[in-house]
């Protein structure tokens, strides 16, 4: 029988609600998400049920797992290139990036090889974000057996929230928590939101042999058999409307449905005044492609950082890829999972209205006399 579950959730469908619900209370519980502002949604889902957090209940970033739990525990025993690590740490910098190989063209003389324990530590000792999974990937079999033996022994069941994030290093560290038998996880996520927003923008993995894409059967075979895939709890979105659920299965391919009660629209705007007072309603969240600065907008975001966010109606300014999306000749062929991903979560924030502007009708309104 497995003990780790895999869900595969849709935007909107209650991720946090069902983390904060599923726990037991009198039981050794460790939550682990990516950013710091889902540790606090996961924290005030948790208030809400409980009224408080429970004491044995404990909720962090990614980051600060692998230094409380894999890390900063064993520093005695961890290895680099064949020798003791060496170093005590004082903390984690999460500002500072580490010194890159090159400089300018030239070799940066202030590069410290993998092999040599300075690779991970800025000059105060503190470990490099960027570098901590990298350091625990390095270590034997046996010392590994051995945190995540310690791992086993202090939590009954880890939870890990926003899955689809997680690439790279940390990716394959998560594998292989899934696959370690004496440990209990719960992984919930939305495949479709992968590349969107991600741990490591350098790295590759989940993706592999130089694929751009990957389907989402490939995707749960990389947890091994041994793994529950569960794809029905989690499918109904609580936010998104029939009718963009609709528009969304049709348009971009993806299954999701909906339990709203909320009656959703699409409209894609052409009259100027009409995209004007749309733009200008502070009712109207604008979500752009990139460089949000640069319109001097009002109550705007990007197609990625609004990711996790519920609004109530929104107004999408396309790129040119997508301006016909709504032409009934319209497919996805020849397109990426990352620009595919990137309007799926764009189209899934509102609750009720969601707007399109093409960029030359959005052109003609920014250049017009009022």
């Amino acid at each position: 029988m497995a003990n780790s579950k895999l869900i595969l959730a849709s935007a909107g469908s209650g991720k946090t609600y069902y983390i904060a619900n599923h726990l037991i209370e009198n039981k050794r519980n460790i939550v682990i998400t990516y950013t710091n502002q889902n540790v606090g949604n996961l924290k005030k889902e948790i208030r809400c049920r409980f009224g408080y957090i429970p004491e044995k209940t404990e909720v962090l970033t990614f980051t600060s797992f692998v230094y409380r739990w894999l890390i900063k525990p064993f520093e005695p025993i961890l290895e680099v290139g064949g020798q003791p690590l060496g170093v005590i740490s004082t903390g984690i910098d999460i500002i500072t990036n580490p010194e890159p190989q090159r400089k300018d063209g030239k070799p940066n003389w202030r590069y410290k090889k993998q092999d040599n324990s300075r690779h991970y530590f800025t000059s105060s000792d503190k470990y490099y974000a960027d570098h901590l999974v990298k350091l625990y990937s390095l270590q034997s079999k046996a010392i590994k057996n051995k945190i995540k033996s310690r791992l086993a022994n202090f939590w009954d069941m880890i939870y890990i929230d926003e899955l689809q994030d997680f690439i790279g290093s940390d990716f394959k560290l998560l594998v292989e928590l899934v696959k370690e038998k004496s440990l209990k996880l719960l992984a919930v996520g939305d495949f479709y939101q992968h590349s969107v927003s991600k741990t490591d923008f350098t790295a590759t993995s989940p993706f592999q042999r130089n694929k751009k894409d990957i389907t989402k059967e490939d995707y749960v075979s990389l947890f091994g058999k041994r793994i529950e895939v569960d794809e029905t709890t989690l499918k109904k979105s609580r936010r998104v409307s029939k009718q963009v659920c609709e528009f969304i299965n049709k348009k971009l391919e993806i299954d999701i449905t909906s339990r709203s009660s909320e009656v959703g629209s699409i409209e894609m705007l052409t009259e100027s005044d009409r995209i004007r007072d749309v733009i200008q309603s502070n009712d109207v969240v604008k979500l752009v492609y990139n460089n949000k600065k640069k319109y001097g907008w009002e109550n705007i975001n990007t197609w990625s950082y609004c990711k996790g966010d519920t609004y109530k109606n929104t107004c999408i300014v396309l790129t040119s890829a997508f301006e016909n999306i709504t032409d009934s000749s319209f497919t996805i062929e020849g397109y990426s999972s990352t620009q595919i991903n990137k309007l799926y979560v764009a189209l899934t924030r509102a609750t009720n209205k969601v707007y399109f502007v093409k960029p030359k009708d959005l052109e003609k309104v920014c250049f017009e006399k009022s």
